[in-house]
């Protein structure tokens, strides 16, 4: 109700109900439980690996045995793979492997069987995800839920240095500014969180220097959100030679693929690190960048399997599709949720020294409908280092329409000449392959795909895998 009276409302009103539903978040989220959880997080950021290792466990088989009682599709699972109440105490993890998957098609389909009927678990939020289907699944939440999603996320703002009182700016997919205004402000304020949103759907030429003159004068500690809204932006003030008078402790980035030269001109314009990390609004388990600038998979949110294109567990430098068991939705679990997101693997298994004993990948890849595939060259889940040394180019996006068949679709300006596009043209045959016909096309603007986010790769057709 709130939000359909919110789009409609004048500027004033919005305020107003954004900074309502702010102070209700804050009593939902920030409870005596979770500080007890934030405390217990933090310590096993950097406890030994043993210790998180058994933590793991011990969640997992309360988990396990939690379902089996109270979740009847996963009842129904069990009961199929003669699993017992003995199999789980005895080992959770072989159990786990003798489920099926659950498929991103029955997460939505039969949201009723995977509810938690258990009577602590008293129903507190009903949440939607669009997804890339733009048709939404339905999330139920209890308290423990939203305590502990948001334990773990202050207890990554922690680890990099960032505290969760600290003037803040998000840009996200909310539609909080109506997509058709021509006229600042693109932005409304929670002044109950100490907090700046803003708008990602109006990041034109003609609008974001209001947007930079607005980040000046509300001088921010930290940003996060999507890294296509910050790309946008510092390529403005690199080109137009604008300054930031304010200093960053970090900039987190979410919801998309962070591509390397993204995080490179973020960096250098907003003078800061960015720091990478994954989970979802379904209540995945989170992966996390510390400040050696390394990708941690958080062992205490849940367990991560990363399977290869034949199901087998990915190996040394392979993508990884990620099937997840996660500890923080325990209103509608995911156990086993094949999520379609893909990471790469590192070269060989090794731990940081940063502090936290948990495992290492190599890159977050992104939704497996980033990964391209061609006859030529297979399996394809790095696009951006097409770009590298490349000029002119103010946005891009890669459609793949069929297995050999692509469409560039290119926002360039005048240093974009015809021998960039020549070496723009061998840059994608190398990593597609010569078979592949590649045609370009040159817009005006390319424009954002659904929750305000841009796209950078599109697959209109499936994988090999899929067929």
């Amino acid at each position: 109700m709130i939000d359909k009276i919110y789009k409609l409302s004048p500027y004033f009103i919005k305020v107003i109900l954004l900074n309502l539903k702010a102070f209700l978040n804050t009593r939902t989220r920030y409870t005596n439980d979770y500080y007890s959880y934030l405390d217990e997080y933090n310590k096993l950021w950097n406890a030994d690996f043993d210790v998180v290792k058994e933590y793991q466990r011990e969640r997992l088989t309360q988990l396990l045995l939690e379902v089996v009682e109270y979740v009847p599709f996963y009842r129904n699972s069990f009961k199929k793979s003669n699993i017992t109440t003995e199999d789980i105490l005895n080992d959770p993890y072989t159990v786990l492997k003798r489920l099926p998957l659950l498929s991103k098609k029955d997460r939505k389909i039969k949201v009723e069987e995977l509810i938690n009927s258990n009577p602590k678990r008293k129903l507190i939020e009903v949440g939607y995800t669009s997804g890339t289907s733009g048709s939404p699944t339905v999330n139920y939440l209890d308290s423990e839920s939203v305590e502990r999603a948001f334990a773990l996320w202050t207890r990554f703002q922690n680890s990099i240095g960032i505290k969760k009182e600290d003037k803040s700016i998000r840009f996200s997919g909310r539609i909080i500014i109506k997509p058709s205004s021509i006229r600042p402000p693109f932005w409304v304020a929670n002044y109950v969180q100490n907090q700046l949103f803003m708008s990602t759907y109006h990041l034109t030429e003609d609008n974001i220097v209001h947007y930079v003159k607005k980040m000046n004068k509300f001088k921010p500690a930290y940003m996060d959100g999507y890294p296509s809204a910050f790309y946008i932006i510092a390529k403005f003030i690199d080109d137009n030679n604008l300054k930031i008078n304010f200093k960053l402790k970090g900039i987190t980035t979410t919801a998309e693929t962070l591509h390397d030269y993204q995080r490179i001109l973020i960096e250098k314009v907003f003078n800061c690190k960015v720091f990478n990390q994954y989970a979802s609004s379904e209540g995945s388990p989170f992966i996390t960048e510390c400040i050696n600038g390394n990708l941690h998979v958080n062992q205490d949110s849940g367990v991560f399997e990363f399977l290869n294109k034949n199901d087998e567990p990915a190996g040394p430098n392979e993508i990884g599709r990620m099937v997840v068991t996660s500890f923080r939705n325990y209103k509608t679990p995911l156990i086993r949720y094949d999520i379609l997101d893909t990471v790469l693997m590192p070269l060989e298994n090794y731990f940081c020294d940063c502090g936290c004993s948990m495992p290492v990948i190599e890159k977050i890849i992104g939704r497996e409908d980033d990964l391209l595939w061609t006859s030529e060259k297979g399996y394809i889940g790095r696009m951006d280092t097409a770009y590298k040394g490349l000029v002119g180019i103010n946005k891009s996006q890669i459609i793949q329409v069929d297995h050999n068949e692509f469409l560039v679709k290119n926002v360039v300006n005048d240093e974009y000449t015809d021998s960039v596009e020549r070496k723009f043209i061998l840059n994608l045959e190398e990593r597609l392959g010569k078979k592949a016909n590649v045609k370009m096309e040159y817009l005006d603007d390319i424009p954002l795909g659904k929750n305000g986010k841009f796209n950078a790769v599109i697959r209109k057709c499936k994988l090999p895998m899929e067929i």
